[in-house]
């Protein structure tokens, strides 16, 4: 995928996810950042410039940042009670390149990775989902989506210069980077609490699992059916694990303010 391309469709996601944390509440935000907006186009582009085999090695690294990114929220959403966005993120993006460098053995096991990067999403769902967090009304910040929106696209830009001089692998682990969900993050912690980056979390991890299962197709059909199978065949896969993520919508905790764009209207008094 050309770099130009990448920056604007990653800007353009990470304005959307910001805004659908407003509307739609937390957990759909994060299913959708999940989703692989950006690793799907991407191997469409390393398909017509450099053929299936390669966007097959590459869809492998894509997995291998699929572990890595759920390992990556928990840990911002962890972090997030007790530090603030800058120490969160420090920590999450150390995790993120501990768990990348642990994963590159594998990078001609798919199956291995498969299961990793669905093992670290049902870790990550099941550890938020229990915690007791309040969360409450994502207020509008001050140049907000469109500066972090702006600020994402010229890191996804970056990123995807480097894949091109990269290996297959770390090409594809590059598009499968967590930044649009990093940038979400950072948005919710600044403009809510913590129990919204949690809530957010809760949802992202299924998109992550979709995108697994996405790639996980692909890397396997793309050389013995040609891309065009591949594409539609991964996308039924990532549809599927998707809608099983929209069927795990239960919040952090029954503790929690209910997930949406307005604060709990406070009970009246008797």
């Amino acid at each position: 995928m050309g770099w130009g391309w990448k920056a604007v469709l990653t800007a353009m996601t990470v304005a959307a996810v910001m805004l659908a944390a407003r509307q739609l509440g937390r957990h759909a935000a994060g299913l959708l950042a999940g989703l692989p907006v950006v690793s799907a186009p991407a191997l469409m582009w390393l398909v017509a410039d450099r053929g299936e085999a390669v966007a097959s090695h590459s869809a492998v690294g894509g997995l291998a940042a699929c572990a890595a990114a759920s390992v990556f929220a928990l840990a911002f959403a962890l972090a997030a009670r007790r530090h603030g966005a800058a120490g969160a993120l420090a920590r999450a993006l150390l995790a993120l390149g501990v768990c990348l460098a642990a994963l590159h053995p594998l990078r001609e096991q798919p199956a291995p990775l498969l299961l990793l990067a669905l093992g670290a999403a049902f870790l990550a769902w099941h550890r938020l989902r229990r915690e007791p967090w309040s969360g409450g009304a994502v207020r509008n910040v001050r140049g907000e989506p469109w500066l972090s929106a702006s600020v994402s696209g010229a890191v996804g830009a970056a990123s995807a210069f480097v894949a091109t001089q990269a290996s297959p692998f770390w090409a594809g682990a590059a598009a499968a980077l967590p930044v649009i969900s990093g940038f979400a993050l950072v948005h919710l912690l600044h403009a809510g609490r913590p129990g919204d980056v949690a809530r957010f979390v809760v949802g992202y991890v299924p998109g992550v699992a979709a995108s697994a299962g996405f790639l996980f197709t692909f890397a396997l059909l793309a050389q013995p059916l040609g891309a065009g199978w591949a594409l539609a065949l991964s996308a039924a896969c990532g549809a599927l694990l998707a809608r099983l993520g929209l069927l795990a919508r239960a919040g952090p905790a029954r503790a929690c303010q209910p997930d949406g764009p307005a604060m709990a209207t406070p009970e009246r008094p008797r």
